[in-house]
């Protein structure tokens, strides 16, 4: 066996048991907006359709592939949430064997080819969201499958359709895939030459072989318009009408991913890359796809933005395009020897500081920090749900901040009190004393449909915590956000409502606000 061959093993084996150690460190975490998925998916088994509240038509997820999938597996008997959990492991595998493969089909030296899959297998970002129980790595390899679908390009009968129908399942993976599926058709129309279909006739051939799986988006349109009333999700409705705020949080938000020194020297690598593809006329194509759906991309995420889930979320889909650009610099002569020298000693330099960065900010600096917080207020929410389905009458209605795994466990009717799952809520103006993140919220209206309880966003304390007896004597200390602040205000002025703690066999407590009229012993 031959030393690079053994090298490419040795740089192959380490990308992947880096990606397993990172998956492994976040496999307990759940994101909670996961569980909204599994609610949909829950109710449309039961026969109530894909709604959070029966009875309501609302459109409050963003994956209809992912919440299909969730009824999948809760009709075959399966925990949705381990489902969640290893098929998104799996498609981190996928992606980072596809970028492996795909940086080898561009005579990029087979090392080379690895060092790219290290660059994307040690990411973090890429990890916590494997296991997170979203559909984000899904989308980010149907993304990346589609963009080299395109870079081919797709110029035979086979070829068009298949880029078109993984894009098409991208874009019924997240939302904004639809946007660069409208992108693809005009790269399949721009490429060819006359021997390939570049006249007019072939064009417009390509053209309508590309339609032809976007007859499924049409189809789902439709169906959406007829079933929720709306021609978008009411996810857009309540992250929209923010305007020049909405661009400086995404702002802030690339600012923030770019201060981890991976990242920008990540991108500073795959704009190195870029240049040298782009030289090379047989990659220039494909050098510009990748380029341009990251540039387009980053602009779709400042516009929105970012996302109100921390940790990077967005930024999953545009990791594999990077990770590809950077291959170029890897790019081997026909005697299989490296092109250029100077460009593959600074893109291995650049994949080794990266992926010691990344290692470093996951390992030493955020999960010592995060993971107790995110677990506990995780196990809170998933506590007082299943309390809830026990004590409760089946018609309870409550209110929830945190839309997730409060009604999934409770089966309880909830109002999602940041809008997510509410057409009024999401519809409305974002309130004028909004800081920071931007969210939709009105609680004079969620006090008018007078819920039995609200709780509290982080209101769960586990057994000995100090602050319990903070809280008792004085609850404003509960109020940790705008929302939060204007709810206490307006409950003390009403004074329908009594802040009440659950008491758990544990020695734990969950706070929330009880009716007057309500009230109970727990």
């Amino acid at each position: 066996m031959s030393a690079r061959r053994v090298l490419t093993g040795l740089i192959l084996t380490v990308a992947f048991v880096l990606c397993v150690w990172g998956c492994k460190a976040w496999w307990p975490r759940v994101v909670d907006d996961a569980y909204i998925t599994f609610h949909y998916a829950q109710n449309l088994v039961d026969g109530s359709g894909p709604v959070f509240n029966p009875g309501e038509r609302v459109e409050g997820y963003s994956s209809p592939s992912w919440m299909i999938l969730s009824a999948g597996a809760i009709v075959l008997g399966l925990d949705p949430l381990s489902v969640s959990k290893w098929v998104g492991l799996f498609v981190t595998f996928c992606l980072v064997s596809l970028v492996y493969a795909a940086a080898r089909r561009e005579e990029v030296a087979d090392p080379g080819a690895a060092l790219a899959a290290l660059l994307l297998g040690s990411s973090m970002v890429l990890q916590i969201w494997s296991v997170s129980g979203m559909e984000t790595n899904l989308y980010a390899l149907l993304f990346f499958a589609g963009l080299l679908s395109l870079g081919t390009p797709p110029t035979t009968t086979c070829g068009v359709l298949s880029a078109s129908a993984v894009l098409v399942a991208a874009a019924l993976t997240r939302p904004e895939g639809l946007l660069f599926w409208a992108c693809g058709l005009l790269v399949v129309v721009a490429t060819g030459n006359k021997t390939q279909g570049g006249s007019a006739n072939g064009r417009a051939r390509r053209a309508a072989l590309y339609l032809l799986p976007g007859l499924a988006l049409m189809l789902h349109f439709i169906w959406r318009l007829l079933y929720y009333g709306t021609a978008l999700p009411n996810t857009y409705y309540a992250k929209t009408g923010g305007g020049l705020r909405m661009w400086q949080q995404g702002l802030h938000g690339l600012s923030i991913f770019l201060a981890n020194p991976a990242h920008w020297i990540w991108i500073a690598a795959a704009i190195a890359g870029t240049a040298v593809g782009l030289a090379r006329p047989g990659r220039r194509l494909k050098a510009g796809i990748m380029a341009g759906a990251v540039l387009l991309h980053l602009l779709y995420i400042v516009s929105v933005g970012d996302d109100g889930l921390r940790v990077h979320r967005f930024y999953v889909p545009v990791l594999a395009p990077l990770a590809l650009l950077v291959a170029e610099l890897f790019v081997r002569n026909e005697s299989g020897r490296l092109r250029h020298s100077w460009p593959a000693v600074a893109g291995v330099a650049a994949v080794l500081a990266t992926a010691a960065f990344s290692v470093r900010a996951l390992h030493v600096d955020l999960l010592p920090r995060t993971l107790d917080g995110v677990l506990t207020y995780q196990q809170g929410n998933v506590k007082l749900g299943r309390h809830l389905a026990r004590t409760m009458p089946s018609d309870t209605l409550i209110a929830v901040a945190a839309a997730g795994a409060l009604p999934y466990y409770s089966r309880l009717p909830a109002i999602d009190m940041y809008g997510l799952n509410d057409a009024r809520i999401a519809r409305g103006p974002f309130p004028q004393s909004s800081r920071g993140r931007m969210m939709k919220w009105d609680n004079e209206y969620v006090l008018s449909r007078e819920p039995r309880l609200i709780v509290i966003n982080r209101g769960y304390f586990e057994s000995g915590n100090q602050r319990v007896e903070a809280v008792l004597r004085n609850p404003a200390v509960l109020a940790s956000s705008p929302m939060d602040r204007d709810l206490f205000q307006r409950i003390a002025r009403d004074g329908a409502y009594a802040l009440r703690p659950i008491r758990f066999d544990d020695g734990s407590s969950f706070f929330l606000f009880e009716r007057r009229d309500d009230a109970r012993q727990y």
